[in-house]
């Protein structure tokens, strides 16, 4: 019996043996070309290839997929009921996952679904892993089961919402199979569910205990699909209440989505309430075909969210698009996105920055010169071409202004002019929106930032622009800072930046990153990836004896010493948001028995004493920010606002139309002008533009020095005028006085730049809500000293004929676009070196040819 037995286990193990090599074989197959798959996905998707090559790409991903399908039908695991065996599943799920590829791919031509948001893309992969590590569930240990079980289902949820998400399409996907199968795609989650059950079936068998950590899992994904939901319901409820009961109070003077941006959290969910429709996809938008911008724009890719587009099957707000835009654009730094747009810019990305920056260390003054390079990467096989506006938002430090453009135009440099900012913005709308040709614009923007436009980007050439900005720079314990201008445009995280910075002055202790060379005029010389928190910084040096005459006055820059004036306050208010903590409020509650103390609750001011000080103080602390009304401060003179705030807030012309507006334009048209103190460094943007309005007597600081001001019954007095200019940021003065006699200049221009830039400011003033605010006087001054300001662009136009149609001319007398070569700039050391050189070896000439002649 036992020799009989031996020769047929042999030949058992070689039967096994024979059918395991193929079926081996074909798993590794499968396997390298689902690796090959994820690569080249990954790099087409790393390309943003779109038309032709986008075609191109999916036809490279279906044939990979195809191809394994004709292996599992030569192998013979293939057919509608073979495929779902157990000795065939495993393969099946590698076949499937190859066509979800191919899916997504073919998902760049035929959009089913919109970009898929991060999250998506995470748990599609996890997903898949898990369903593809199932072939290896017998081997694997027992609290690895119960993970793969728990993702599975939770996969199951996923696969069955893009089945029924995509269940419209069944009947056209039916017909679309009669070419060349590329209608299949639209089952492939489906089968995916399909599939995920019989894995279930075929490993857990009739052990239902098995089963548990897979309802866990399904379960699970459900509950937190519906907590999302509920938590968007509520939130939609809260906007409406706001918006419904905003119709309660006719005195209110701003508008509901005011009242909403203050109340509603800030975070992810509250994003993605604001971007439904706009970014992400919703139940009742079907194709949006934007291929021109519309009124109103917002230049981010639209994604598909399975959160979102649930929840708000169940709940919306009535909130329009404009008025998410504006909540957006305050609140989510969403300004850039939200700026109109007159051709796309969805391909463009910033290839290329050059830092030039020049610092004045006797007058702590830099001007930074960035040369920016726009690549388009769109395909050429586009039908609607492949034309594209390039637009980049600018962030100035506090005080800067700026001072040049230039854009290359067949390989040349032209050079900006500067015109009243109405001529600039309709030369350009024209010249792009119309006849398509060669401009770039700078326009000025509340909150320190400036927008910069160029057309057209194509794919023939990197389009190149210069921007230079002026900026007074700050000390802070006893060192002078320089941060790098930042910007927000074409992608740049791939950017390459070279920094040159070279150092006018006098020098000590200069701190610049690793990574710096000195060059052979001792100039500091780096080339790094895009690094927009780049800084440095040098020791402070007492200002240097300086001036700068042109067009007959003469312009000098001093440390700015104010004066304190007497004053006699008997009511403060408090402009209080979650910017404040509660030190600050419970040392400021000590003055009630002194002061009359007001809160504005977004209604009225209401007083506050020791009884209901920490009840209102507490729901104020709740508001993501503050609009004071200055306009309800009963007497300027005697009365004190306490504020503070962050950057990120709302602009003026935000609500420029409201009646709240209106009541401070007429408030401070009369002339009266009220006392801020704020708290700390940061200022909101809409505190901070009163102040560069010069609307406000402004100071900062601390509690303890507000407590020190108010003992002394002391205010610090800000002087400005027509001959003396203060740069708050940096806390120097400008003084503008006739020239009495011819010096040679040891400053640059950049002082008469900054001095008008900052004077057109203090006469824009509150006039700024009017329409009428731009005059001829305010745009003569800013064309004679090239300042981009509230009533000036730089445009740069194709011809000389350009110019003259529009009207734009170059003004005589001006200082032009600023340069790195600026009239007056200060002597290096070295320089002044060989300046005392030379005067001695003059005045030795001199001598000894007197000598002679005596």
């Amino acid at each position: 019996m036992e020799t009989l037995q031996e020769p047929y286990v042999r030949t058992n193990h070689i039967h096994n043996a024979s059918t395991e090599r193929p079926q081996l074989l074909t798993y590794t197959i499968g396997y390298a070309l689902l690796a090959l798959s994820c690569v080249l996905y990954t790099l087409f998707t790393a390309l943003e290839l779109d038309g032709g090559e986008a075609f191109t790409s999916f036809i490279v991903q279906y044939m990979l997929a195809f191809l394994y399908t004709v292996i599992l039908i030569v192998d013979g695991s293939y057919g509608i009921r073979k495929s779902w065996r157990k000795a065939n599943i495993h393969k099946t799920i590698i076949l499937l996952n190859l066509f979800l590829i191919s899916a997504y791919s073919l998902n760049r031509n035929l959009a089913v679904f919109q970009d898929s948001t991060n999250w998506l893309c995470v748990y599609l992969a996890v997903t898949s892993l898990t369903t593809l590590s199932y072939r290896f569930y017998p081997k694997l240990p027992a609290w690895v089961n119960k993970l793969q079980h728990i993702i599975l289902g939770s996969a199951i949820v996923l696969y069955l919402y893009l089945a029924l998400y995509v269940a419209h399409l069944y009947a056209m996907g039916t017909v679309g199979i009669l070419f060349f199968g590329i209608g299949m795609h639209i089952f492939v989650p489906l089968t995916l569910l399909i599939a995920c059950i019989f894995l279930l079936v075929h490993t857990c068998g009739r052990n239902k205990s098995l089963y548990y950590p897979v309802i866990v899992g399904a379960l699970a994904t459900v509950a937190y699909a519906a907590s999302f939901a509920i938590e968007w319901s509520n939130r939609n409820a809260k906007i409406e209440r706001i918006v419904n009961q905003s119709v309660i109070y006719n005195d209110v003077e701003l508008p509901a989505w005011v009242t909403i941006a203050q109340s509603v959290e800030s975070d992810w969910i509250t994003e993605r309430i604001l971007k439904s429709d706009l970014v992400y996809t919703t139940p009742n938008i079907g194709g949006d075909w934007d291929f021109m911008p519309n009124g109103v724009s917002w230049s981010e890719v639209k994604k598909h969210d399975p959160l979102v587009y649930i929840a708000s099957r169940f709940s919306k707000n009535s909130l329009s698009k404009e008025d998410r835009v504006k909540i957006l654009q305050s609140f989510f730094r969403g300004r850039h996105q939200a700026q109109e747009r007159l051709w796309s810019g969805d391909n463009l990305s910033t290839s290329y920055v050059v830092s030039d920056v020049d610092i004045y260390t006797g007058l702590r003054i830099a001007y930074t010169e960035k040369y920016i390079n726009v690549r388009n990467n769109a395909t050429p096989q586009r039908w609607w071409g492949d034309t594209e506006e390039a637009i980049y938002t600018f962030q100035l430090p506090e005080g800067s202004v700026v001072t040049s453009l230039s854009l290359w135009i067949g390989g040349k440099e032209e050079k900006g002019i500067l015109t009243s900012k109405q001529k600039a913005a309709k030369a350009y709308k024209t010249v792009v929106g119309i006849e398509q040709r060669d401009p770039s614009v700078i326009h000025w923007q509340e909150g320190n930032t400036v927008s910069v436009r160029v057309f057209p980007c194509n794919r023939d050439e990197e389009r190149k622009f210069k921007i230079g900005i002026t900026s007074p720079l700050t000390e802070t314990d006893g060192k002078i800072y320089y941060n790098n201008i930042t910007f927000l445009g074409p992608n740049a995280s791939d950017a390459t930046e070279t920094t040159r910075v070279r150092f006018i002055g006098p020098q000590k202790h200069i701190e610049l990153p690793d990574g710096f060379t000195v060059d052979k005029k001792g100039d500091y010389i780096s080339e790094h990836t895009y690094n927009p928190d780049f800084s440095f910084s040098f020791k402070a040096l007492p200002l240097q004896e300086n001036h700068f005459t042109f067009n007959g006055y003469t312009y000098s820059l001093a440390k700015h010493q104010p004066r304190l004036e007497l004053v006699t306050l008997n009511t403060l208010y408090l402009d209080i948001n979650n910017s404040w903590n509660r030190e600050e409020l419970d040392a400021l509650s000590r003055l009630t028995n002194r002061y009359k103390i007001y809160a504005y609750n977004g209604q009225e001011m209401v007083q506050l004493n020791d009884v209901d000080w920490k009840p209102v103080t507490d729901a104020l602390l709740e508001q993501r920010f503050s609009l004071f009304p200055f306009h309800q401060v009963e007497n300027s003179r005697t009365s004190l606002v306490v504020t503070k705030g962050e950057e990120l807030s709302l602009h003026l012309k935000d609500f420029k139309e409201s009646k709240f507006a209106e009541s401070i334009r007429k408030y401070f048209a009369s002339g009266k002008k009220v006392r801020v103190f704020n708290l700390g460094k940061n200022t909101s943007t809409y505190i901070n533009t009163f102040r560069e309005l010069r609307g406000l007597a402004f100071t900062d600081g601390t509690v303890a020095g507000l407590l020190d001001h108010l003992a002394d019954q002391t205010f610090p007095l800000t002087e400005e005028s027509d001959e003396s200019i203060v740069l708050h940021a940096a806390d120097m003065t400008i003084t503008k006085v006739k020239a009495k006699e011819e010096l040679e200049n040891n400053a640059p221009d950049h002082l008469a730049r900054l001095y008008a830039y900052n004077n057109i400011m203090r006469k824009v003033g509150t006039d700024y809500f009017n329409d009428d605010y731009i005059n001829e006087s305010l745009v003569d001054e800013a064309a004679t000293a090239y300042v981009v300001s509230p009533v000036s662009s730089l445009i740069v136009l194709e011809t000389q004929a350009d110019y003259e149609r529009f009207g734009i001319t170059e003004k005589d007398n001006s200082l032009l676009n600023a340069s790195k070569d600026s009239a007056g700039a200060v002597p290096e050391p070295h320089e002044w070196a060989l300046i005392i050189l030379f005067a001695c070896f003059v005045v030795y000439t001199i001598y000894q040819s007197k000598l002679r002649v005596s």
